[in-house]
C-alpha cells in the first residue's frame, strides 16, 4: 500500500496509509438509511457497526438515521466485506451526489477491517458534523496485534464505567487488545488479607467487562502477577513464608518498597501452587486464550532463600526453570502464556529456554531507546510485541515528548523485526496520581504508531489531530500540556522519595526517626553517581533528606521561573476551555487541577530547600507564597484530586496518595520553624 498521496487537513488517528481528499465537502441528509450487504451482516450479527453509525450521526451531527438490511443500494451509507481485500483491511469513500448529498460505502477485507472503516468515519463525522470530506481511504495496519496495558493495582482501580468508557476510546482509535495490570486487586479467594480495602475487582466485573470487549472487537487478556512484584501477597499470614526475603513481609508499608522486589521463592512447591490456584481463579472468566504471566522484575531472585542454588546453576537457569513449568500448565489448558522479556534478555540461557515458551513483551521506555534489544529478540525466532509507555506515571502531567520518541521508536524497531504486536503501557507507579484522561496523548500515540509502524507523519501533525479530534480545539492543547509538565520542579517522585526516608519508626536510643537504608540506596540511583554526598550514607533521616535535595537543587530552586511560565499556560488553558463543548470540559478542567498541585508542589519543594539550608535561586517578578500559604494550597488541591479520583475510580489507595500531601504540606509547615 502507498503512502497518503494527498495530506487533505482532516483529523484521523490514526493516520489512514491511503488518503486522497480533494478538499471538498458532501452534506449528509438529515434522514437516511444505512444498510449492510449479507457478508457485512455475517460479520455484525447484531447491527452493532451500524448502531455505532447512527449514534454518532445523532450527537454529533444532529441526524436521524435508521438501520437496514437487504436493499443496500438504496442506502446512503454502505457497509459491505470483500473477502478479496487483506486481513483488517478497509476502504472508505466518500462520494458528492448530483444534489450535494453524501454518499459513503465502507468495505472490509473482514469483520476487524470493515469494523476499522466505520472507526475512521466515526471521527469523520465527530470533526466535521454533517458535511463530511469527499475522500477515498484504503488502509490496514503495519502490526496485527495493536494493545493497551493498564496498570489497576497500584493506586487507582477504576470504576467499571470507567473501563467501558476506556474501551469506547480504544476502539475509536482501531486498538484489538487490552490488558489490565493485576497484583492482589482482584478478590482472590484466599488472597482476602492483601486485597481487602482495595476497591478490587470481582469476577463479576471482569465477566461484563470481557463482554463489552468482545463487541468492541477487543480481546480482553488476563495479566497477573505470577513470580515477581508478590508485595501485597507477601505481606499476608499466609504466604509471608514464601518469599526471597520472608523476614521483610512486616515492614512498614512503602510505595517505593513495592516497586523494588518481593519475589517468590522458586525451590518452594507452594510458590508455584499459589501462582497455579491463581490462574485457575482468573482464567476461566475470560474469552481469551491467551494469558499474561508477567515475570518481569524478580529483583529478588538469586538473592535469599534460594542464593545457594542460584549460585549452583545460575540465576537465569533458576528463573526459566519455574516459568517453563509455568508456561507447561498453562499450555495443558488451551492457554498461550505471556511474560514480560526484560529478565529472559538478561540471562542467554533463559532466553533461549523460553523463547518458544511464550510471546515475550518486550518492554523498553526510554524516549532515545536503540532497536538492539528487539533485533536480539528476534534473532531468537521468538514471537514478541514492542511494549513502549505513555510516560504519566509519577507525575500529575504526562511527559508528552518522551512518550513520542519512546511510541514512535518502539513501533518502528517492531515493524523492522515483524513483531506481532505493540501493547502501549500505562503504569501506576507511587499511587497513580495522576487522572487517567492524562494517558490520552500517549494512547493516541500508541494508535497512530501500533498502525503504521512508527511516527512517519510527524508528532506535529499527531497533535493537531489530537487537539481537534480528542479536545474539540484547533490547536495548542497538548502543547500546553507539553509546556506545562516541563514546568515541574519538585514532582510527585521527588515527594515520595523525600517522605518515604523516613521509615516510620522511632529509634528510642537516639531519640530520631528511623533512616529507610531500601529507599536511601533507591535514592541514590535516582540520583546517579555524580552527587558528592551518598543519601544512603547519611547520619539520620533529615541528612538524607538534604542530600537528595541537593543532588537536584537547581531545578527545585527555580520554582519561581517556572511558577511565572505556570500562569501563563494556565491562562492559555483557560481561554482554550472557554472553546471546549460537553464532554470536552472535563479534558480541560483535569489539566487546570494537575497544574494547581504542579505549582503547589514546586513551592513546597522551594520551602524544603530554605528548611535545609540549600541556597535557592533568587525569585523576582513572582510573590513568593509563604509555607503556611503553601500547605494550605496543597491541602486544597488534594481535596479537589480525590473528588476527582472518585468520578472515575473506586476508592483503592486513595488515602495513601492524600497522605503524601498531608505529610508534605505539615513539612513545608515545619519549614517556617526551622528558618
Amino acid at each position: 500500500m502507498t503512502p497518503v498521496t494527498n495530506r487533505a487537513d482532516i483529523p484521523l488517528i490514526p493516520t489512514p496509509r491511503l488518503l486522497r481528499a480533494d478538499g471538498s465537502a458532501a452534506v449528509l441528509a438529515a434522514i437516511g438509511r444505512i444498510g449492510e450487504g449479507a457478508a457485512a451482516a455475517a460479520c455484525d450479527a447484531s447491527g452493532r457497526l451500524m448502531r455505532l453509525i447512527r449514534r454518532d450521526l445523532e450527537a454529533c451531527a444532529g441526524l436521524r438515521w435508521r438501520a437496514g438490511r437487504g436493499d443496500v443500494g438504496q442506502c446512503a451509507i454502505r457497509l459491505d466485506v470483500d473477502a478479496a481485500m487483506a486481513a483488517q483491511s478497509y476502504r472508505l469513500d466518500v462520494g458528492r451526489r448530483a444534489d450535494g448529498s453524501a454518499s459513503v460505502a465502507i468495505v472490509g477485507g473482514d469483520a476487524e477491517g470493515l469494523r476499522y472503516g466505520v472507526q475512521t468515519f466515526r471521527q469523520l463525522v465527530r470533526h466535521s458534523g454533517p458535511a463530511v470530506p469527499v475522500v477515498h481511504i484504503e488502509d490496514a495496519p503495519v502490526l496485527p496485534v495493536r494493545g493497551y496495558y493498564l496498570d489497576v493495582t497500584r493506586g487507582r482501580v477504576p470504576t467499571l464505567a470507567s473501563l467501558k468508557a476506556l474501551v469506547d476510546v480504544l476502539e475509536l482509535h482501531k486498538y484489538n487488545q487490552l490488558q489490565l495490570y493485576v497484583e492482589h486487586t482482584f478478590r482472590f479467594d484466599g488472597l482476602g488479607q492483601a486485597w481487602r480495602g482495595t476497591g478490587a475487582l470481582g469476577a463479576d466485573d471482569i465477566l461484563e467487562l470481557d463482554e463489552c470487549c468482545a463487541k468492541a472487537g477487543i480481546e480482553l487478556v488476563p495479566s497477573i502477577s505470577t513470580f515477581g512484584h508478590q508485595y501485597m501477597a507477601l505481606r499476608t499470614d499466609r504466604y509471608a513464608g514464601l518469599g526471597e526475603f520472608p523476614e521483610q513481609a512486616g515492614r512498614p508499608f512503602s510505595l517505593i518498597e513495592r516497586m523494588e522486589h518481593h519475589t517468590l521463592n522458586p525451590l518452594m512447591d507452594e510458590s508455584l501452587a499459589l501462582a497455579k490456584r491463581l490462574i485457575d481463579q482468573y482464567a476461566p472468566l475470560f474469552r481469551s486464550r491467551r494469558f499474561n504471566i508477567c515475570a518481569d522484575e524478580t529483583f529478588d531472585l538469586g538473592k535469599g532463600r534460594s542464593a545457594d542454588r542460584a549460585q549452583a546453576v545460575g540465576v537465569g537457569t533458576l528463573y526459566a526453570g519455574y516459568l517453563t513449568e509455568l508456561c507447561s500448565y498453562l499450555g495443558e489448558r488451551g492457554l498461550q502464556p505471556m511474560m514480560w522479556a526484560d529478565i529472559a534478555v538478561g540471562h542467554p540461557q533463559a532466553l533461549e529456554r523460553l523463547r518458544d515458551k511464550a510471546i515475550l513483551l518486550n518492554w523498553q521506555y526510554e524516549p532515545d531507546v536503540d532497536e538492539s534489544r528487539t533485533a536480539l529478540v528476534a534473532s531468537t525466532g521468538a514471537v514478541q510485541y514492542v511494549c513502549p509507555a505513555v510516560h504519566c506515571w509519577n507525575a500529575l502531567l504526562p511527559r508528552i515528548d518522551t512518550a513520542w520518541n519512546n511510541i514512535s521508536r518502539m513501533a518502528a524497531y517492531g515493524a523492522a523485526h515483524r513483531a506481532e504486536g505493540i501493547l502501549v503501557t500505562d503504569w501506576g507507579d507511587y499511587g497513580h496520581v495522576n487522572d487517567p484522561v492524562m494517558s490520552l496523548p500517549g494512547l493516541c500515540y500508541g494508535a497512530q504508531c501500533g498502525w503504521n509502524g512508527g511516527g512517519d507523519c510527524g508528532q506535529a501533525a499527531v497533535d493537531r489531530a489530537i487537539d481537534r479530534l480528542e479536545y474539540g480545539v484547533e490547536g495548542g492543547f497538548v502543547d500546553a500540556l507539553r509546556r506545562a509538565s516541563a514546568c515541574t520542579t519538585f514532582g510527585w517522585d521527588d515527594a515520595v522519595r523525600y517522605l518515604e526516608l523516613d521509615m516510620h519508626a522511632y529509634d528510642h536510643a537516639d531519640h530520631r526517626p528511623v533512616l529507610n537504608g531500601d529507599v536511601a540506596a533507591f535514592c541514590d540511583v535516582c540520583v546517579g553517581p555524580g552527587a558528592a554526598e551518598r543519601v544512603v550514607g547519611a547520619a539520620d533521616v533529615r541528612q538524607a533528606r538534604g542530600r537528595l535535595l541537593k543532588a537536584f537543587a537547581a531545578r527545585v530552586g527555580d520554582a519561581g521561573v517556572r511558577d511565572a511560565e505556570l500562569m501563563s499556560v494556565r491562562e492559555r488553558l483557560g481561554r482554550l476551555l472557554g472553546g471546549m463543548r460537553g464532554d470536552r470540559v472535563r479534558f480541560g478542567g483535569s489539566a487546570m487541577l494537575a497544574i494547581e498541585g504542579v505549582a503547589a508542589m514546586n513551592w513546597a519543594g522551594w520551602h524544603l530547600l530554605r528548611m535545609h539550608g540549600i541556597g535557592c535561586t533568587e525569585v523576582r517578578g513572582v510573590r513568593v507564597p509563604s509555607a503556611e500559604e503553601t500547605a494550605c494550597r496543597l491541602e486544597e488541591w488534594a481535596e479537589a484530586m480525590a473528588d476527582a479520583w472518585r468520578e472515575s475510580s473506586r476508592e483503592s489507595e486513595l488515602r495513601r496518595v492524600t497522605d503524601v500531601a498531608w505529610a508534605l504540606a505539615d513539612e513545608v509547615r515545619r519549614a517556617t520553624k526551622a528558618i
